[in-house]
């Protein structure tokens, strides 16, 4: 968690409101509107409107997927933590910094842990990799932490 705090430029509880896929060169690649619901790190402001891009899409019968890329459904809430990129946001360690929020019956969100489609390995000596969420959470722990980190040098 304090790699992608670190490296995040914001980090925010967004709802997706569209995507549309083009091709950026010979790849394709997808731009995500969000609409920012919680700000917690960084200089965006609820209400605001983020364009996310992410590698792969579809356009046509033309497909192209990236392992370890994110991938979202309009009208679903994601943590995600999100750095600068061409004039955009890309996010911070793949799918690792996209991580869907659920609303439970009660009206508890939950943070759910990110990473789809990525292998996080240790190199020779190296320290252990781990995720940054390793089990479910809820988001008011999941922002402490993150807003706690952000003040930390």
């Amino acid at each position: 968690m304090a790699g992608l705090v670190e490296r995040a430029d914001q980090v925010v509880v967004a709802r997706v409101s569209a995507q549309q896929a083009r091709w950026d060169g010979d790849q394709i690649v997808t731009d995500v509107l969000l609409e920012v619901e919680d700000a917690v790190h960084g200089s965006a402001s609820t209400g605001d409107t983020l364009m996310l891009v992410r590698l792969g899409g579809a356009i046509d019968d033309l497909g192209m997927r990236v392992e370890g890329e994110p991938s979202f459904n309009d009208g679903n809430r994601y943590l995600v933590f999100l750095r600068e990129w061409r004039g955009m946001y890309r996010p911070v360690g793949m799918s690792q910094g996209v991580m869907r929020v659920q609303e439970q019956a009660d009206g508890t969100r939950i943070v759910e842990p990110g990473g789809a489609g990525l292998s996080l390995v240790t190199r020779p000596g190296g320290p252990p990799a781990l995720g940054a969420l390793w089990r479910p959470r809820t988001l008011s722990s999941v922002r402490d932490q993150i807003r706690r980190l952000a003040r930390e040098p």
